[in-house]
């Protein structure tokens, strides 16, 4: 009975004194509320998820400061192995039907049909890589020419666009009639 009486009591004190507040203390109270529950609900999460990323750094620092310390690590790279590692990113000449298959699945995937190509491969003597020039006629409208053109260069990743020729026969048609020029650099024996 006690307890009832208890909460009576602070029920009645609280009337009373939202009575006596009126709606600025009201309005006030509601925005400690509103302040108390954004920083129990948004910052401390936040100051929490911060303190794991700052443990992760230091513990990433360690490491690297731990694998520093080794004997590779005090080698700088070459001129050489850097030149070695920029040729082998590019594909072997073997692969190279591999990737002119990617490129009619491009045309084929945006609707395109390539029924002919002029296909050559370049090497002067000079150089570490072999040039593969594929020259393609395509027909067709213009976001499909687009599509083909960034889907080659996505799938082929040692292609280059050369040149792009657009032609309309009258300003009201949607076909283009286009002449694509790709780049496939391949490498070459040493």
């Amino acid at each position: 009975m006690a307890s009832s009486a208890l909460i009576q009591d602070v029920g009645w004190r609280l009337r009373r004194e939202a009575a006596r507040l009126k709606w600025r203390g009201l309005a006030g109270l509601a925005g400690l509320v509103f302040v108390a529950g954004f920083v129990l609900s948004v910052l401390w999460p936040q100051q929490r998820e911060i303190a794991t990323l700052k443990d992760d750094v230091a513990e990433l620092r360690a490491r690297l400061r731990s694998v520093g310390d080794g004997p590779a690590a005090a080698v700088p790279p070459t001129r050489a192995s850097q030149l070695g590692n920029f040729y082998a990113f590019f594909p072997a000449v073997d692969t190279l039907p591999d990737w002119v298959g990617q490129i009619h699945v491009a045309a084929k995937r945006n609707g395109l049909s390539l029924d002919q190509g002029d296909y050559q491969l370049q090497q002067t003597a000079r150089e570490r890589l072999l040039r593969y020039q594929v020259r393609l006629p395509v027909k067709g409208t213009y976001p499909q020419l687009r599509g083909f053109i960034r889907e080659v260069l996505e799938k082929v990743p040692a292609a280059a666009l050369d040149d792009v020729i657009v032609k309309r026969e009258s300003a009201g048609q949607p076909w283009l009639e286009a002449r694509v020029t790709f780049t496939v650099f391949l490498g070459a024996e040493p």
